[in-house]
């Protein structure tokens, strides 16, 4: 129900896909009413309420976020919702994750790798980092994306990806439409199959 949760719901309903939002308050989506959008209210941590919401999908859209505390609902959400995919049979998935987390960290810039990642967004790094390990642990068809900061805006379809882009080859921010965008097309493009694109 966050930023980039609000963006995806809306850009697959918009393709006709059939959507099961997975929230922590129902109230936060209310305002998008689709004959195709069931929303279910649950808390990721508890995997009684994660199975049922998960099992009958084709894949699955993985966007929690915390901000910069010291929290485990990253690496703790994403393992439920691993199981619940292998106990569905569910293969596909793209899990949100951030640049500067696994072997992107090298291509931040001095400032942004020391002070920011170093200092003031640690635990969340340090959150991503395990999360990442859990993904890659895992036996499904997963893609990891690791976009740079994110800002309010519009779809553009315009934007940079790949597997080694450095600090200096992105703008340093994306739109949570147009990472939306990008990880919704995951979905059909195998190209970061089991990867993570940046």
């Amino acid at each position: 129900s966050g930023g980039t949760g609000r963006e995806l719901l809306k850009q697959a309903l918009k393709k006709r896909m059939e959507v099961t939002a997975f929230v922590r308050d129902a109230t936060r989506v209310e305002d998008i009413q689709h004959p195709n959008a069931t929303v279910v209210s649950g808390d990721v941590l508890n995997t009684e309420d994660v199975g049922p919401a998960v099992a009958g999908h084709d894949a699955v859209l993985y966007a929690v976020g915390a901000g910069p505390k010291r929290t485990t609902i990253r690496e703790h959400g994403t393992r439920n919702v691993i199981d619940a995919m292998q106990k569905a049979n569910i293969k596909r998935l793209v899990c949100l994750s951030s640049f500067g987390v696994g072997d992107s960290k090298a291509d931040l810039s001095f400032l942004t790798r020391y002070i920011v990642v170093g200092i003031y967004l640690r635990y969340a790094f340090a959150d991503h980092e395990r999360q990442e390990a859990v993904v890659k642990k895992s036996a499904l068809d997963w893609t990891l994306v690791r976009p740079p900061h994110l800002k309010a805006g519009t779809q553009t379809g315009e934007y940079r990806h790949g597997l080694t882009l450095a600090y200096g080859d992105i703008d340093g921010w994306i739109s949570r439409a147009d990472l939306a965008d990008f990880m919704l097309k995951q979905l059909e493009d195998e190209r970061y199959l089991r990867q993570a694109p940046r």
